[in-house]
């Protein structure tokens, strides 16, 4: 199996192989040569898909269902892949509300199956995977019990006129998840990050 940096070399190889051909081919026919337009044409158009799941295992990362593991067997694998998730630079935020199984499952059922492109790390793009997920009722009732400052809660009681009584999340793993160089951890991202809520 090809290490994981030599992976990551190749595949940033061939990606930035691809972004020349889109250049030149643009070149030849007198349209657009600017790099970065064709760069992002690429990551979002033309680059192959996959699955985060299968970009983990590339990388030698297998997680097991989390039925078949106890508790602090699930809690080491959890961490794994939270750690290998931010290598390729994803970055989960408010996790706090769920239990380590909890989460597990939801990110090996759900959120690491899903198709995505299948870019190299440290190619100029960072997803930042929000795990209370849209902007509903139920998302809201989340964040206002277990995130939001007094202040945000006091604004809440204001605009809809009732206040959801705060408690002490289940898990304290928020402040030591992976974060870019320059981002607070579990904060907003920065000019090139983009969350999601899968």
């Amino acid at each position: 199996m090809m290490k994981r940096n030599d992976l990551y070399e190749v595949k940033r190889q061939t990606r930035s192989d691809a972004i020349d051909k889109l250049v030149a081919d643009a070149t030849a026919r007198g349209d657009c040569t600017d790099r970065l337009y064709w760069t992002l044409i690429y990551d979002f158009e033309h680059a192959p898909m996959t699955t985060n799941l299968k970009q983990l295992e590339e990388a030698g990362v297998q997680p097991q269902p989390a039925e078949s593991l106890d508790a602090h067997e699930l809690h080491n694998a959890l961490w794994e892949v939270i750690d290998s998730l931010g290598e390729l630079g994803m970055f989960l935020l408010h996790t706090n509300h769920l239990t380590d199984r909890a989460l597990y499952e939801r990110l090996t059922q759900q959120i690491l199956v899903e198709p995505v492109r299948d870019l190299p790390p440290d190619a100029g793009v960072r997803e930042f995977i929000d795990l209370i997920g849209g902007g509903g009722p139920k998302e809201r009732e989340i964040y206002q019990r277990y995130y939001a400052t007094p202040d945000e809660r006091a604004q809440f009681k204001s605009e809809y006129g009732f206040e959801i009584a705060h408690e002490s999340p289940i898990a304290t793993r928020d402040g030591d998840l992976p974060s870019p160089s320059g981002d607070e951890p579990n904060g907003a991202p920065n000019k090139n990050g983009q969350v999601g809520s899968r």
